[in-house]
């Protein structure tokens, strides 16, 4: 019987909820108010090596549906014939950002491919994957099937690495890595005004500016930019107002952390080091609370670490263009591929730009966080590596393939 997950702050292995071995816990900070509001039971080594021992015990017991192949009868006198099959036992490590999501993203896909999971959620945001635990024994999952761990990189991560073999070790274990991201939002001179500056301004401030694929560099055609930036100062100071993100009215909360605080204050300190022209915000929005102001900086060199680094905050760097070469020169110079976006009238523009774009996903008129989940997703380049997520090409990164020739 399921435990109350509101109260529940323990560790899920083999089904049930347990201390950890050290019997140590770490404190959560409600980043509203800077004040401890609960302590997570934290996992270490040998609760990830138990763990592993239930997934073991666990598999392949949970086969929830069948992956398909193909089949060849080109070859005369045989049937030859592709399967999928499971790996076993998979270790998954998921940031703070969007806890759920990152959990279903990867237990949904990795559990129905007939895999068992020993998962590690965020030190920062541990409790959506408390309360999966607890839906998982309401629902009365096999006990060993998911395992979810709460603790940090050191140790608790580190050893579910080293348990799958960690790439410094063996480079003979399949790993998937959904990484950072940069993403350039290209506006032309003939774009739906409004739309892109919605698009941007929402991009941008979503969850904080704490998502990998916001569009954190727009680059906008010299004719229609005086228009684009005030519009777009308009929009980021109504939508960019912070408060409690518990009150519905809320329209934007804070950072998660004091950590991640700190670095984006040091973004803007940087800003202000280097002259840039800070058209809205700049400073901590608040006394209380980990807020930073929502922030336009503009024409920022293209070598600076504000358009080349992830800030993970609510800040904007916005710069000009006059043509389309160049802009697609300035937005795929970048070690980051996952989301690019184009606003345009013109549809052989688009279509021609988002081809060049150099991208895991691209928006057309439309940017992050907009994705189907009938279409894959994923990065490029050191955006991410080994697999993608949503759509039928989820299940390809949770199976190994095997071919099978049957001579009649």
């Amino acid at each position: 019987m399921a435990t109350d997950s509101l109260n529940e702050n323990r560790l899920f292995i083999n089904g049930e909820f347990v201390p950890s071995l050290s019997g140590k816990t770490f404190d959560i900070i409600n980043p509203t108010t800077e004040e401890v509001i609960a302590a997570v039971y934290e996992a270490d080594v040998g609760d990830v090596d138990r763990a592993v021992e239930a997934a073991k015990a666990a598999f392949p017991a949970c086969h929830a549906m069948d992956i398909t192949g193909e089949t060849s009868l080109n070859t005369p006198g045989y049937l030859n014939l592709s399967v999928r099959q499971p790996y076993g036992v998979c270790g998954g490590i998921i940031p703070w950002n969007a806890p759920l999501l990152m959990l279903v993203t990867k237990i949904g896909p990795a559990l129905a491919a007939g895999n068992t999971m020993v998962l590690k959620s965020s030190e920062k945001s541990p409790f959506a994957s408390i309360v999966f635990a607890s839906l998982c024994q309401t629902v009365g999952l096999p006990k060993g099937v998911l395992n979810i761990l709460s603790g940090f990189g050191q140790p608790c991560g580190e050893a579910i690495a080293k348990h799958m073999k960690a790439s410094s070790e063996s480079n003979l274990k399949d790993v998937s890595l959904e990484l950072g991201g940069k993403s350039p939002l290209l506006v032309f001179d003939d774009a739906p005004l409004e739309k892109a500056v919605m698009s941007a301004t929402f991009s941008i401030l979503y969850n904080s500016g704490q998502v990998c694929m916001a569009s954190t560099r727009t680059y906008v055609q010299e004719g229609i930019a005086p228009r684009f930036i005030e519009a777009l100062k308009q929009a980021m100071a109504e939508m960019g107002v912070p408060g409690d993100p518990t009150l519905a009215d809320t329209k934007r909360g804070p950072q998660v952390d004091k950590l991640q605080f700190s670095r984006v204050l040091s973004s803007l300190d940087h800003a202000k080091e280097q002259g840039f022209e800070i058209t809205l915000g700049g400073n901590k929005a608040r006394d209380k609370g980990y807020f930073a102001d929502a922030t336009i900086v503009q024409n920022v060199p293209e070598d600076d670490k504000l358009v080349r680094g992830e800030i993970f905050g609510p800040l904007l760097v916005v710069n000009t263009f006059t043509g389309e070469e160049e802009v697609l020169k300035r937005a795929n110079d970048t070690e980051f591929g996952l989301y690019s976006s184009v606003f345009t009238s013109d549809i052989s523009r688009a279509l021609r730009v988002a081809k060049a774009l150099e991208a895991g996903a691209v928006g057309v008129n439309c940017t992050s966080p907009f994705m189907v989940v009938d279409l894959p997703m994923g990065g490029w380049k050191q955006s991410g590596a080994g697999g993608r997520e949503f759509s039928k090409a989820c299940l390809d990164t949770w199976t190994q393939l095997k071919s099978v020739f049957i001579s009649l």
